[in-house]
């Protein structure tokens, strides 16, 4: 079947890159109220979150990056113990669903995605709940002030450290959604977030190596997800990106 190129404008008319990789792949955009975004995966758990109809919230102390919310300059003694207690406070109330503007990065399905080997799931999520994050080359400049509590960092500072990574993340253009704990789906220490109008399955991208066959995929998703396409991802002819496979866009 034949891609929908008809569809790119209507894609950057809303406000995506002219690269998006999804754009000839799937309908048009929804209401600029939302905004599409993906969450890379191995197929195992892609599979178990279609059937279930739920995302894995993650935590702070289990992200790949171990300067998650401690992006701060330590130069002053204080600052690296309050810092620390933030964090530790932070993720033991708070988690948060990571998700990326697009998926057309071989590095996204190198590191997240089982080696090209896993399942992008893409979602409408509305724009309110998102944040979006800052990239940095150099670590935040924190001092305490001697008017403020010493045992916390100011607010203006903790919503910085939420959303700032080293700069070399750059590459995941990420947006975070984050998640109270006691609002989540609990399975012992595992919390979740059911799909529903907060978190509303748009398509499914089966990896360019995943031994999981795009029609098994397709049925799962058509079978409980009006709306949501299907197809398959390929490399790049002449470039150094992860495109959709037209044959298989229906």
């Amino acid at each position: 079947m034949p891609a929908h190129h008809e569809y790119r404008k209507e894609w950057v008319a809303a406000g995506y890159r002219p690269d998006m990789a999804s754009a000839i792949a799937v309908r048009p955009p929804r209401d600029t109220k939302f905004l599409r975004v993906y969450h890379l995966t191995s197929a195992d758990y892609a599979m178990s979150s279609l059937a279930l109809g739920r995302l894995k919230v993650a935590r702070f102390s289990d992200l790949n990056d171990p300067f998650e919310l401690i992006a701060v300059n330590f130069k002053e003694r204080p600052v690296r113990r309050v810092a620390r207690d933030f964090k530790s406070a932070y993720d033991a109330q708070t988690g948060l669903l990571c998700f990326s503007e697009d998926w057309a990065e071989p590095l996204l399905w190198s590191h997240y995605a089982a080696k090209h080997r896993g399942i992008c799931l893409g979602f409408n999520v509305p724009r309110k709940l998102l944040q979006k994050v800052r990239y940095e080359g150099d670590r935040l400049l924190a001092r305490l002030e001697e008017d403020e509590n010493p045992m916390t960092l100011p607010l203006e500072l903790q919503e910085q450290l939420l959303c700032t990574k080293y700069g070399r993340w750059e590459y995941e253009h990420e947006h975070r959604r984050f998640v109270r704990l006691k609002h989540a789906v609990a399975e012992g220490p595992i919390h979740f977030m059911p799909f529903g109008k907060e978190l509303e399955l748009a398509e499914v991208v089966v990896g360019p190596e995943c031994s999981v066959a795009v029609a098994e995929v397709r049925k799962l998703v058509s079978s409980l997800y009006i709306g949501a396409v299907t197809f398959k991802a390929r490399l790049a002819f002449k470039f150094f990106k992860i495109v959709p496979d037209e044959r298989s866009v229906i």
